[in-house]
């Protein structure tokens, strides 16, 4: 009887160890994979770097790199109203020609210093010479001579626009596919033109094919549009052989390179821009002819 009784003591002993050992063999695998996985681990290192490039979108978005509108750049110098030179933020320097607008004459060879040439040149100098902008394309990137043709932002404000708003310059040069602003360009010009400020001042002087050399500019300095006597008279000293001192008779070609009247090519040169000075030249991007 003593003999039956342990051996069923045994038997049970043997059912509990086995139940036991069976629950820690199910329970093993999950166990395993949960210690080998640094993705569950919120102290492993390599958890902790899994995803870079989310903190890469925060940095840029904190570094403002859409805060400019168009391709940032910085103004290096300004031809004129609607002209200017800028450094790139890759290092390339660009000239560029603002795109609708058309501003007077202020170094032309034939037009010579027109009414408002200097105050818009003066305005655009003044509002964006050293300053960072932004570099706003269209459809079509450059002009015959190389020129980007853009629209140019600084802050919020396009400048293009801005000089229409001021009365110096006026909607031109409307060739499509370039015609983003063209609406709001001619809207804007319709509020200077009701005012009647700067080159609307002047009746029959702006017009859609230019600026018109016989309307008299009715300013109280009496000066008549096609400039000066003094800058008449540079523009007849130009055709000269010499280079009278002071006078705007360097002339600036497409390609970059000026040419002083003294030089082999100076009369059969076709000016893109005149100079007064080789520094003003210089200064500009342009290089000397050696002819």
């Amino acid at each position: 009887m003593k003999t039956k009784s342990n051996g069923i003591l045994t038997g049970l002993i043997i059912l509990l160890l086995t139940a036991v050992f069976s629950s820690g063999c199910a329970q093993s695998p999950n166990s395993a994979q949960t210690s080998t996985n640094p993705g569950n681990n919120a102290d492993d290192p390599a958890a902790k770097q899994e995803n870079p490039s989310s903190k890469n979108v925060k940095t840029n978005t904190a570094t403002g790199q859409n805060a400019v509108k168009g391709i940032p750049a910085t103004v290096t110098y300004v031809v004129d109203g609607d002209t200017l030179d800028v450094k790139l933020r890759n290092g390339k320097k660009e000239r560029i020609r603002m795109l609708l607008i058309d501003t007077p004459e202020t170094k032309h060879p034939r037009l010579g210093v027109q009414p408002f040439g200097p105050e818009s040149s003066k305005f655009t100098k003044s509002q964006l010479t050293g300053k960072k902008v932004g570099v706003e394309l269209d459809v079509s990137e450059r002009d015959k001579y190389g020129r980007l043709l853009a629209y140019i932002w600084i802050g919020k404000q396009n400048f293009n626009q801005l000089l229409l708003e001021k009365g110096l310059a006026r909607v031109a040069y409307v060739y499509p596919p370039n015609t983003k602003y063209v609406d709001q360009f001619r809207a804007t010009q319709e509020k200077a033109q009701k005012a009647g400020i700067g080159i609307w001042s002047i009746e029959n002087y702006a017009q859609q094919d230019g600026f018109h050399a016989k309307a008299k500019d009715s300013r109280e300095n009496g000066t008549v549009s096609g400039g000066s006597s003094q800058a008449n008279n540079q523009g007849n000293q130009g055709k000269t052989s010499e280079e009278p001192k002071g006078s705007c008779n360097i002339k600036g070609n497409q390609s970059g390179i000026y040419h002083m009247p003294s030089g082999e090519y100076y009369d059969r040169t076709k000016a893109e821009v005149m100079f007064c000075s080789e520094a003003e030249a210089q200064k500009a991007g342009y290089r000397k002819s050696q002819r």
